[in-house]
């Protein structure tokens, strides 16, 4: 077409939205082609995943070729501190079934609140003594506090007074060398459990902590994380200096433990049980001052 025939055809209505259906056209196919090839990478992607996750999980597991713990130091006497009956087993399992294994390791728990306030007190102190037997740690371990000022209450932020008073009374007693507890968002953001994790940072910037004994906090992840189950397995390794892992066997072992706890079984934490990370992996930090100083000045 000459120049002349195209600046006439330009002018043409019909030609110009013939000439733009065109082009959109165009475009939309390839922006299906190139959707659709994305999607194919993202699958294959995903699939690798999946299957290095499950080698790795053999690998360490099964055929025991790989080592993906890395312990606590001076995990001699082990204080775990929680906020309520079943954080022992929802979060801290495989923690605390690993630490039991260890020879010439004593594992012992304080739990700060009983359910009291709802009125389960007696029942829900029974139910953290059977889940405790499961996974391994002596009655004469458990210590459960029943503290008008730390009520089991999603809404409410303990006093962290006296909460501090209360840890650093137990690591005295019980002469711990590691103290185990949430970090600062306290996985759920449950103000109960990350009450202790600023107590604990309020005793350790105020030097209070015994000089033998080692803090670490259960690190806290984002949602998507949370409920990878053992996909989580690469990040957890590459991302974390301490951390803990468990087998089918294991596993078990905490599903049974928290079976223990009836009054709690409803059907979110059953469907938690399945997908959770938590169940199988744990990821700990060593708490140290300029981190802790740097929490406290966010928190003010």
């Amino acid at each position: 077409m000459s120049e002349v025939s195209q600046a006439i055809a330009w002018h043409d209505p019909f030609f110009f939205v013939t000439y733009v259906n065109e082009s959109v056209s165009n475009f939309q196919i390839d922006l299906v082609n190139y959707t659709k090839e994305i999607l194919e990478h993202l699958i294959i992607g995903c699939f690798l995943y999946i299957v290095l996750c499950i080698f790795l999980y053999f690998a360490v597991i099964r055929w025991r070729v790989l080592k993906f713990n890395k312990v606590v130091r001076n995990s001699k006497r082990v204080l775990i501190v929680t906020a309520h009956p079943d954080d022992e087993c929802m979060f801290f399992g495989p923690t605390i079934l690993n630490l039991t294994k260890e020879e010439n390791t004593k594992v012992y728990l304080v739990c700060l609140s009983s359910g009291r306030n709802y009125g389960m007190g007696r029942v829900r102190t029974e139910e953290l003594y059977n889940s405790c037997k499961v996974l391994g740690i002596d009655d004469s371990n458990i210590v459960i506090i029943s503290h008008e000022d730390l009520p089991d209450d999603i809404h409410i932020r303990w006093p962290e007074e006296t909460v501090a008073e209360i840890i650093l009374r137990y690591i005295e007693t019980y002469d711990i060398t590691t103290l185990i507890t949430f970090d600062r968002t306290g996985i759920s953001s449950h103000p109960n459990h990350y009450s202790i994790y600023y107590a604990v940072a309020h005793l350790s910037v105020g030097k209070e902590i015994p000089k033998g004994c080692k803090v670490y906090v259960l690190e806290s992840i984002n949602i998507f994380r949370k409920y990878w189950f053992i996909l989580d397995i690469p990040l957890s390794f590459l991302l974390s200096r301490t951390r803990y892992i468990v087998g089918h066997h294991d596993r078990t072992t905490i599903h049974q433990a928290m079976a223990q706890h009836k009054s709690q079984l409803l059907w979110f934490r059953k469907i938690y049980l399945i997908f959770s990370r938590y169940i199988v992996i744990n990821t700990l930090q060593e708490m140290n001052t300029s981190d802790i100083e740097l929490d406290l000045s966010i928190d003010d």
